[in-house]
């Protein structure tokens, strides 16, 4: 009872544990937050590729034009539309794809490139383009390729790059014409290990 004969608000503790169950809600409402924005982002850690091949942007435009290829603004051939997929390994691990090849988010629609990716299952979208190849591809990407070297990786001693078109051995590399429903398999590792699952599919 206080001195005015009017019964005490709750106590200092009861104050002090109630304001430390707010903070706690809070703290959990926040990290579930976070939890949602992580689980929803496609450049998890564990799903992301290595950052030698991840998309390059800097210089893309340049190389763009060296390799010829067109943009989305500016199509080369109109209506043309294909999607052949592309599934990389080095050195026995699966090289995550990356979404946004050819696609500067700093540019303006009109300027992606006509060879661009927007998943991660390895969908090549060639737009734009009839006679689009591999190489190509592969310059817009930003990522070393040819049958001496995949990325950071150069074909030395018993490590070699190999790549298979349809489930068949190919020696076309980057000269590869990209075609509608293609599987193109590029492998990075010792010349005797058996190709990777995707090449029977």
């Amino acid at each position: 009872m206080s001195e005015n004969g009017h019964t005490d608000g709750p106590s200092a503790a009861r104050k002090t544990a109630a304001y430390f169950s707010a903070a706690i809600l809070v703290v959990a409402v926040i990290a579930g937050l976070v939890a949602v924005v992580r689980s929803g982002d496609g450049n998890d850690s564990s799903t992301a590729a290595p950052a030698s091949f991840q998309p390059v942007y800097s210089g893309l435009e340049e190389r763009r034009l060296a390799a010829g290829v067109s943009t989305m603004g500016e199509p080369q051939d109109g209506d043309a539309h294909s999607h052949p997929r592309l599934t990389v390994y080095a050195n026995g691990e699966k090289v995550p794809m990356p979404v946004n090849i050819g696609i500067d988010p700093a540019k303006p629609g009109p300027a992606m490139a006509s060879l661009h990716t927007h998943e991660t299952d390895g969908t090549i979208h060639v737009e734009g383009m009839a006679e689009a190849t591999l190489g190509q591809f592969f310059e817009i990407w930003g990522v070393p390729f040819s049958a001496e070297e995949l990325g950071p990786y150069k074909a030395e001693g018993s490590k070699t790059v190999r790549m298979w078109v349809d489930g068949s051995r190919s020696e076309a590399f980057g000269e590869l014409p990209l075609e509608d429903g293609q599987r193109i398999v590029v492998v990075y590792g010792p010349e005797d290990a058996p190709p990777p699952a995707e090449v029977g599919e």
